[in-house]
């Protein structure tokens, strides 16, 4: 009866698993939304029996649905309920179930530390697991739990860790110290930096790449520590990973400006070869032809750099042009190819983040130095696919660029945009580029300015787009006004056919005409005069400038008067210009700007008073010819005082992401033997001498087990084979236990002379059978055998 129940049960457990096995396979085919739709319906009641079960297929369909809830972030249910039901799933054998329970802990072992000391010596335990990637995660599981206690035994662990042989294992060391530092910087650092020594020792790219960060990070000041590796890191700078790469650039840039001489520029054009110290400010060598003389090492550092010049990641471009640009010749910095990288990556990035920040440095770089960026002018042409700021930043580059060689192309591609673009942001770089464009001869001024008036009669253009137009021409027209009076005249009659036009630029068209007052009076008073009837509608900057005009004619007509009849005394009641500026005066002086209320009384104080040379030097002083270069605020870049560039500049990250390092010239210690290599810690040779063995050992095991007759294993093979690169005397004494002959199974039977049922006899057959066996595995020696005659 009892033999019946069991069968029942072993065939119910063996449905049952396979079932599962069945909805696995579906789920699988059917794709992860089956899975998603099947995890859904798991009740918490039955949440908890799948973590608490025995069978490790419903342990992790437990575990996978708490952390589908963790990613969801569905508070339907509190996952932090069964933190004990998850931890103590951390003793199963199985990898998955361990790196879900490892992720668990690192979100809630914080919230209930008391628990989560139950998980520490099993986490402890698969430090010595056989996958590495256990082991790894498992030292991340250990650094994540915020519990303060339990950091003594997280750098103890750590210490255990760090000569892993697996590279994956000591990567995750650099990143538990970078933990533990941010945790308890003032109790472990002296512990945490002897083991950043020993990985910044390490022979593998991986470790190297991220004990850079933690070095970067933690002890920036530090630099003495790449002593002995600085010619290795340059070596292997190409294998390592891009965001480590950008920062072991950026650490080697601060070396060689501290312990690395400066270099010398020789001037090869003349026999004296006069030689000078690297100037701080860049492009500033007065040689015609030069040639620079640079310490071996800092060669070494830019000669790994040039490797770099095709990687894909725009931060270590960035950073390699920023060493350039900081310890080299701008010669160097050309024949790098950099700047061709910079632009490649520029097309080929489909982040806008990264274009933006890819071409603010191309911008602050050709501000610095045109020259680098002057064979790729086309690659700054914008496309119908750019993002206005791009677009934007495009624009401003090739207004730098702009040369007398390369003025038309330019030209010809910002009319088409002006002409083309639907966007406002990008119409207006481009017109103030090409008022860059028209400063480089009065022809191309003249020519710009009647691009841009005739592009003034278009209709339905936005405001913001006209008010360019205007500020353009009106800096243009300033630099000389006699020049462009029929261009003054098409602007005027803007103001009656353009009502909707901007404050700005109706104020701007207002002091244009104050300019040629000095030589085309006649005109003025006219335009005055049709001014002063739409007083009241305008703008304040625009009466500003009405204000101002009227009594700037005013001031001129009394000097006309003067000149003409000096001894008659100038009378306003027959002035048609005093009056209407008696009229404007007037109207300003109620206006609800305060700032025009004070203009209009101390010019109406002026002109009563008979201050009229005052008057004159106030409104006839000439006005300095502007320069159109589209750049700001200065913005420090160390030695090089560079500019913002367009009205909202350049980011300052970027800015102080160029500043430029002083260099060390108290005498730096630029002694060969400091950079001597030190003796890299190569684990890889242990693992791969280790692992061969094992394998060409398994392969032979395994083809004799199926043969009595070679059965045995050539032990002195292993040993000559282990012994020349690690000696493993603990394999040795255990393969030398095992026998070199198969010993043959006897069947033990053992006769009773007390009677019993038949049932204890098998019973005891059974067990005596099994105790034969076990002891005929562990010795050779012959078993006495009872025979039942």
């Amino acid at each position: 009866m009892v033999d019946s129940i069991s069968r029942i049960a072993s065939a119910l457990e063996s449905a049952k698993v396979i079932t599962r096995e069945a909805a696995a396979v579906a789920s699988s085919k059917l794709g992860e939304s089956s899975y998603t739709h099947y995890s859904e319906g798991i009740a918490p009641e039955q949440l908890r029996e799948l973590l608490n079960s025995r069978n490790s297929r419903e342990v992790k369909d437990g575990l996978r649905r708490i952390i589908a809830i963790m990613a969801s972030g569905d508070g339907s249910i509190d996952v932090e309920t069964y933190f004990s039901d998850v931890v103590k799933n951390i003793t199963f054998g199985d990898a998955k179930i361990k790196t879900l329970v490892c992720i668990y802990l690192q979100r809630f072992a914080e919230g209930d530390s008391n628990l989560a000391l139950l998980s520490i010596n099993s986490l402890q335990k698969t430090l010595t697991d056989g996958d590495p990637e256990i082991r790894a995660l498992s030292i991340k599981a250990l650094a994540d739990i915020k519990v303060p206690s339990l950091h003594p035994i997280v750098v103890h662990s750590l210490k255990k860790a760090v000569s892993d042989s697996s590279a994956s294992v000591r990567s995750e060391v650099s990143f538990a110290i970078l933990k533990l530092f941010i945790a308890r910087s003032d109790e472990f650092a002296d512990e945490l930096l002897q083991l950043l020594e020993q990985l910044l020792s390490d022979a593998d790219p991986l470790v190297l790449s991220s004990a850079v960060v933690v070095l970067h990070e933690c002890f920036p000041e530090r630099l003495d520590l790449l002593h002995s590796h600085f010619r290795y890191f340059c070596s292997v700078l190409h294998r390592m990973d891009p965001f480590s790469q950008a920062v072991l650039i950026t650490l080697l840039i601060r070396y060689c400006k501290t312990f690395l001489p400066r270099p010398k520029v020789v001037d090869t054009s003349s026999e004296a070869g006069e030689s000078i110290p690297l100037p701080n400010k860049y492009n500033e060598i007065s040689f015609p032809v030069y040639d620079a003389e640079i310490h071996p090492d800092l060669g070494l550092f830019l000669k790994s750099l040039e490797r770099l010049v095709f990687s894909s990641n725009a931060t270590v471009l960035l950073a390699s042009s920023n060493a350039f640009l900081q310890l080299a010749t701008p010669m160097q910095f050309k024949k790098s190819r950099l700047p061709q990288a910079l632009v490649r990556a520029v097309s080929s990035s489909s982040n806008l983040g990264v274009q933006i920040t890819l071409l603010q440095s191309c911008c602050l770089l050709s501000m610095i130095d045109p020259t680098l960026f002057l064979p790729y002018v086309k690659k700054f042409f914008v496309l119908p696919s750019d993002d206005a700021m791009v677009g934007s930043l495009k624009v401003r580059i090739l207004s730098i660029l702009t040369n007398e060689s390369n003025v038309k192309v330019i030209v010809k591609e910002l009319k088409y945009i002006i002409s083309n673009s639907k966007s406002p942001a990008l119409v207006i770089a481009a017109t103030n580029s090409l008022a860059v464009c028209a400063m480089l001869s009065p022809g191309w001024e003249a020519f710009i300015i009647k691009g841009l008036i005739s592009n003034m009669e278009i209709e339905k253009l936005p405001a913001a787009v006209l008010g360019s137009y205007v500020d353009v021409i009106r800096i243009l027209v300033q630099r000389n006004p006699k020049r462009h009076i029929s261009s003054i005249m098409k602007l005027v009659k803007v103001l009656d056919a353009r009502k909707a036009l901007s404050d700005n630029a109706r104020a701007s068209i207002v002091s244009i005409v104050g300019e040629i007052a000095a030589f085309e009076y006649k005109i003025c008073p006219d335009i005055l005069r049709k001014l002063v009837g739409t007083f009241a509608y305008e703008g304040p900057e625009t009466r500003c400038q009405i204000l101002l005009l009227s009594a700037k004619l005013l001031s001129y007509e009394i000097e006309r008067f003067k000149a003409e009849q000096p001894e008659e005394t100038y009378n306003f009641s027959q002035s048609r210009v005093a009056q209407i500026c008696q009229y404007v005066v007037h109207l300003a002086g109620f206006d609800e700007e305060f700032d025009i209320r004070d203009r209009a009384r101390a010019i109406s104080s002026l002109y009563d008073t008979g201050k009229y040379e005052i008057a004159a030097l106030l409104f006839q002083a000439p006005k300095p010819s502007p320069k159109m270069t589209l750049i700001s605020d200065d913005v420090e870049l160390g030695d090089h005082s560079i500019q913002h560039f367009g009205g909202s500049g350049l980011d300052k990250c970027v800015t102080a992401y160029y500043k430029m390092i002083p260099w060390n010239d108290e005498e730096p210690n630029a002694a060969d033997d400091l950079r001597n290599p030190a003796t890299l810690k190569d684990y890889s040779r242990y693992t791969s001498s280790l692992s061969g063995s094992f394998i060409s050992a398994s392969k032979s095991s395994g083809t004799n087990l199926t043969q009595d007759s070679s059965a045995s294993i050539s032990h002195t093979s292993l040993a000559s084979h282990q012994g020349k690169k690690y000696r493993l005397q603990t394999l040795d004494e255990f393969f030398s236990d095992i026998p070199s002959t198969r010993t043959t199974k006897k069947k033990i039977v053992i006769q009773e002379e007390s009677s019993s049922d038949e049932s204890g006899e098998t019973d005891s057959a059974d067990d005596s059978e099994e105790d034969s066996t076990d002891q005929s595995s562990s010795s050779s020696s012959s078993v006495p055998v009872h025979n039942n005659d």
